[in-house]
Formats: structure tokens, sequence, C-alpha cells
């Protein structure tokens, strides 16, 4: 299933921002390949940790700075991502984010509900996606 995704994956990449967080409450950090995977109380570590081998594998934390968050509303994941601002509405891009977050559904969650968040340098959700 990694090779199917990591077209997908690789394209996300492409939009994301290189950033490490300022200082902030976004939840317990792991480390991954120089990434850096945020989890909230919300999620167990588990849950987290299945999240960030998965994007290891699939070639999303591929040793460039890069910050994500991990939290769940109910029943629904949230993947929270940092997106340059000039991709944050970029119809195109917005598709093939659906489409990753389809597969973070599949791969990590077994088809639980999982929304993609696209947000600011400060992990403040600009617009949400879902499969």
């Amino acid at each position: 299933m990694i090779k199917k995704n990591f077209i997908t994956t690789a394209l996300v990449l492409a939009v994301l921002l290189t950033v490490g967080l300022a200082c902030g409450n976004y939840g317990t950090k792991l480390e991954y390949n120089n990434g850096e995977l945020y989890y909230t109380d919300n999620v167990t570590e588990s849950d987290a940790k299945k999240l960030g081998e998965y994007l290891v594998n699939a070639g999303f934390f591929n040793g460039k700075k890069i910050t994500v968050q991990l939290d769940k509303a109910g029943t629904t994941y949230q993947f929270r991502m940092v997106v340059q601002p000039e991709k944050q509405n970029d119809e195109p891009t917005m598709l093939l984010m659906k489409t990753f977050a389809a597969e973070i559904s599949e791969e990590v969650f077994n088809d639980a509900p999982t929304e993609l968040h696209i947000c600011d340098e400060q992990l403040k959700t600009l617009r949400v996606l879902k499969p």
C-alpha cells in the first residue's frame, strides 16, 4: 500500500511549509526523521505512533523539518498541517489533499472519519477538507 501512496504523499509534501513551530502547547511531540508530530490528549500515543510510522514509510517525513499535529473530535481524526499561503486556496492542491486524507483514513485509522486541516504556521485551522 505504501507504494500506491508515494506519489500522493510526494505531491502533498511539495505544498508544505518546512517549519518548526514557535513556543506553544501543541500536545506531546514525537520526532521522525527530522519531522515533528504533535498529538493532543484526545489521541492515543499508539494512534500517533502509527501515523508517524506511516508518514515515514510513505516518504512524508523525509529529513526536512516538517511539523504536523494529530487531534480527534469525537470519532473523527483531525490531521493538521501547515500549507504555504499561495497553496491554501488552490483547488487542484485541495483535491490532492482530500486524497491524502482518504489514504490516511484507510491506511492508518481503519477507515475512521479523518479530516485534513489546512493550517497557518501556528497550526490554526484555515480550512477543513474531508475525503
